[in-house]
C-alpha cells in the first residue's frame, strides 16, 4: 500500500509539472481530463490546493474556448468537452446551469453536423458513437433541468444520429469483430452501451431495436479470444439486457461470464505497459466496476493487489528516454490522470498527499 501511495505521489508531481505545457483542451487527451482527475484528487484528500489547481484548468478552457477553433468531435473536441463539463455538473465540481453554459458549444457542434452528419464515421473519437454520446448526456441532462426546447432538439438530433449509425452498420463500416488487442474504443461495447441509452431515453426506439436486431445474429455468435475482450463485450451485453428482453442474448451472456478469468487478463493478457485506461488494467477496472454497476455482481472487479501490482511494477517508470513521452502525457484515456484515479479510487488513506512545494507556484 506505501509503495502504491509513492506511485500516486510520483504521478501527481509529474502531473503537476506538465499542467503548465501547452495542451489540447479536450476531454480524453487534454486538459478537462486532467481537471476532472484533479477535482477527484480534492476531493479525496480534502486538499483545497488541489481543489484550486482543478478551477484554474476549468478557467483556462473556458477563456480559450471561445479564442479557438476546436474540432467538435468526442476524443479531443468540442463534444468531449461538453460531456466532461457536464460531468463536472453533475457530480458537484462545478456549479452552473448546463442549459446556458452549454449553449454556446451546442450551437457550434450542430452547424457542423448539419454539414457533416452523413460524411462521418462510425467511432467514438470523431464519428457518430460519440456525437451519440454527446447528445444523450445532453438530452438526459435537458429532461432533468425540463428545458423543453432542449429536449427537443436533443431528441431530434438523436433520432438522426441513430438513423445515421444504423446506415453505417448496414454498410459494414462498424468495427464489430475482436481486435487484436484490448481497446476501450472497440466500437461494438460502445454502441451496446449507447443503444440502452438511447432506450431509456425514450430516443427513436424503434431504430434502436432495429440496430439490435440486425447486430443480434453476430452478437449472438462472437466468442473473443481474449478474456479481456470477452469481459468488455459483456458490459455491452449487459447494459443492453437492462433496456430490452432478449432472452438468447441473455444466454450468451452468461456463456461469456463462465469463461472470463481475471487472472488471466492480468497475468497474460496485459503486457508491462498496458496500464492506461485505453488499453490496460485502468480501464478493465473501469470496465469491472460498470459491470457490477448494473448487474450487482463485483465478480469482475480486479482485486486491489492485481492492479496496484501491475501499475507499480510497469517499466513505464523507468528513466530511459524512451518513456519520457508517457511521464508528459495528461490525457485521461491514455495518460497519466486514468491510472492516478484508478489508484485513487482504490486507496482508503491518501490524507498524506499534498501539492509539492515546488509546485506551489504552478499557473496552469
Amino acid at each position: 500500500m506505501e509503495q502504491t501511495l509513492g506511485k500516486l505521489h510520483e504521478i501527481n508531481g509529474l502531473l503537476l509539472e506538465n499542467a503548465k505545457e501547452e495542451h489540447g483542451l479536450g476531454l480524453l487527451n487534454g486538459k478537462l481530463g486532467l481537471s476532472i482527475y484533479f477535482y477527484h484528487l480534492a476531493r479525496k484528500t480534502e486538499n483545497k490546493e488541489f481543489q484550486e489547481i482543478a478551477d484554474s484548468l476549468v478557467g483556462e478552457i473556458f477563456e480559450k474556448l471561445t479564442e479557438a477553433k476546436l474540432a467538435t468531435d468526442f476524443e479531443n473536441g468540442l463534444a468531449g468537452i461538453a460531456y466532461g463539463i457536464s460531468y463536472l455538473v453533475k457530480t458537484d465540481f462545478v456549479e452552473a446551469d448546463l442549459d446556458d453554459t452549454l449553449g454556446d458549444l451546442d450551437d457550434r457542434i450542430f452547424k457542423f453536423l448539419e454539414d457533416q452528419k452523413t460524411k462521418l464515421p462510425a467511432n467514438l473519437r470523431n464519428g457518430v458513437i460519440g456525437y451519440l454520446f454527446y447528445c444523450l448526456d445532453r438530452l438526459e441532462s435537458s429532461l432533468k433541468s425540463g428545458h423543453q426546447s432542449n429536449i427537443y432538439v436533443f431528441r431530434r438530433l438523436g433520432a438522426g444520429l441513430l438513423n445515421q449509425l444504423g446506415q453505417l452498420i448496414e454498410e459494414e463500416k462498424l468495427q464489430d469483430r475482436e481486435p487484436q488487442l484490448f481497446n476501450i474504443f472497440w466500437d461494438l461495447p460502445l454502441v451496446l452501451i449507447m443503444l440502452a441509452k438511447a432506450k431509456s431515453l425514450d430516443v427513436n426506439e424503434y431504430k434502436a431495436e432495429r440496430i439490435l436486431d440486425y447486430l443480434l445474429p453476430n452478437l449472438l455468435s462472437l466468442f473473443p479470444s481474449l478474456h479481456s475482450n470477452r469481459l468488455y463485450l459483456l458490459l455491452g451485453i449487459e447494459s443492453v439486457l437492462k433496456e430490452f428482453d432478449h432472452p438468447d442474448l441473455r444466454k450468451h451472456a452468461e456463456f461469456l461470464k463462465s469463461t472470463i478469468d481475471i487472472e488471466t487478463i492480468f497475468n497474460f493478457e496485459c503486457k508491462n505497459l498496458n496500464i492506461c485506461v485505453i488499453d490496460g488494467v485502468s480501464g478493465l477496472r473501469l470496465i469491472g466496476e460498470k459491470l457490477g454497476g448494473i448487474t450487482d455482481d463485483n465478480t469482475f472487479i480486479p482485486s486491489d493487489e492485481l492492479v496496484f501490482n501491475k501499475i507499480n511494477e510497469s517499466v513505464c517508470w523507468r528513466e530511459d528516454d524512451f518513456y519520457s513521452a508517457f511521464k508528459k502525457s495528461i490525457g485521461l484515456a491514455s495518460g497519466l490522470p486514468g491510472i492516478g484515479w484508478t489508484l485513487l479510487d482504490s486507496l482508503v488513506d491518501v490524507s498524506d498527499l499534498e501539492v509539492e512545494k515546488k509546485s506551489e507556484s504552478i499557473n496552469v
